[in-house]
């Protein structure tokens, strides 16, 4: 009897091991189903500087259901610094200065797989634009010279150099690198001037003017600068959120943020260099701040139809503080409204909008309960749409995958 017990207990551990193994393996199943079917994706922090940490979580829908981390979460912390990362069909890129390396990075199974790192210690990376779908020409300072790198993702090799830029005034000793565009065969990219001395903070030296380098590619020559002295800083760095771009029309806009070098007087100012052309067109000029209530512009996204919406932020000497997100017109230069959305707390670097369809899905960080919003320009309406949950800080990016 006991060895009958024995045996039949041996055959129902048996079975009930391989169902557990069939249901495992089937739960694996699905969460790689889940992964590859999410669209998009977000970055995400929680905790409070500097004991923070930060996640990349799949979204299967923009416009319904929760999102959390629990088991939807691949941690960044120790591979990549933060929300700093370039993502393009699937795939993170990341230019670390600190441990000198540089990234391709993709998730699988909530987890963040390694495709390839390489040293890396050029620059320190601040704007970046894809001239094709293989190859990503990186921006950024390194012993106060203003640099790029030429990264081919698919063997991620890459060629360096320097760029001739106009020359450090004195009182400066770094150079302020926005935004990047390519068009045409042609780089533009815009830069200024700062100062690492932070004795005085927040008051900081401010060299009053700013500048776009027109680069020919793929030589990386510049053959010009151009510049303006109504403002300064075209742009913050755009591996954190987009401050320009190209139009139906492939006309040129960019936008300037000067809080972005602690300048807190001069305004946001939208500028527009034509197709064909690359001189700054003297008939176009969109005093944002002026329109705004003195607000800055540290991000913005065009939306068709001649339509852009811009995250904004409140006036004052803080470059996290409350954002706003308004609607404008880029072709006649007006603001058309400021959007009936929940105020937009802290954090000034985050990709908070994608594009599809003709409607804008907006990532907003508000007091109580975090959603993306569904705006239809066709019907001016605004819908709640997918909530973040689950102890989340931050909503720090949020992109489509494919």
């Amino acid at each position: 009897m006991r060895k009958l017990f024995y045996y039949s207990t041996r055959v129902a551990l048996t079975m009930l091991l391989a169902v557990a193994i069939s249901s495992c393996s089937k739960k694996e199943d699905t969460q790689e189903e889940e992964t590859i079917k999410s669209e998009y994706s977000a970055v995400l922090c929680v905790g409070s500087w500097p004991n923070t940490a930060y996640y990349i979580a799949g979204i299967p829908s923009l416009t319904s259901g929760t999102i959390s981390l629990t088991g939807n979460g691949a941690e960044m912390t120790g591979k990549v610094y933060a929300q700093d990362i370039v993502q393009k069909d699937g795939f993170y890129y990341h230019a670390n200065f600190s441990s000198g390396r540089l990234g391709k990075y993709h998730v699988e199974n909530n987890v963040l797989k390694v495709d390839k790192e390489i040293a890396f210690t050029w620059l320190n990376w601040s704007s970046y634009a894809w001239v094709d779908n293989n190859t990503m020409v990186i921006f950024g300072d390194g012993n106060n010279e203003l640099r790029y790198a030429v990264l081919k993702v698919d063997n991620m090799t890459v060629t360096t150099g320097k760029l001739n830029v106009a020359a450090m005034p004195a009182g400066f000793d770094a150079y302020n690198i926005g935004f990047a565009q390519y068009r045409d065969n042609k780089l533009f990219l815009g830069y200024g001037f700062g100062s690492t001395n932070f004795a005085n903070y927040p008051t900081m030296p401010v060299h009053q003017k700013a500048y776009v380098a027109v680069i020919s590619y793929p030589a990386m020559t510049v053959d010009k600068s151009l510049e303006d002295v109504r403002t300064t800083t075209f742009g913050g760095p755009n591996v954190y959120a987009p401050s320009s771009f190209v139009d139906e029309n492939n006309d040129l806009y960019f936008i300037s943020d000067p809080v972005y070098n602690y300048d807190y007087v001069s305004p946001s100012i939208m500028y527009r260099i034509k197709s064909g052309s690359t001189e700054l067109d003297q008939t176009y000029s969109f005093n944002f701040s002026s329109a705004s209530n003195s607000e800055k512009a540290p991000a913005m996204w065009y939306i068709g139809n001649g339509k852009a919406i811009v995250r904004s932020r409140i006036n004052g000497q803080s470059i996290d503080t409350d954002h706003y997100f308004c609607l404008i017109d880029v072709k006649t230069g007006a603001l058309i409204k400021k959007l009936d959305l929940p105020v937009d707390k802290g954090e000034r670097m985050v990709n908070a909008v994608i594009v599809e369809d003709g409607k804008a899905f907006i990532a907003v960080n508000a007091a109580d309960r975090d959603y993306i919003w569904q705006y239809d320009p066709a019907t001016d309406k605004l819908t709640k749409g997918v909530e973040f949950i689950g102890g989340i800080d931050y909503i720090l990016r949020i992109e489509k995958l494919k």
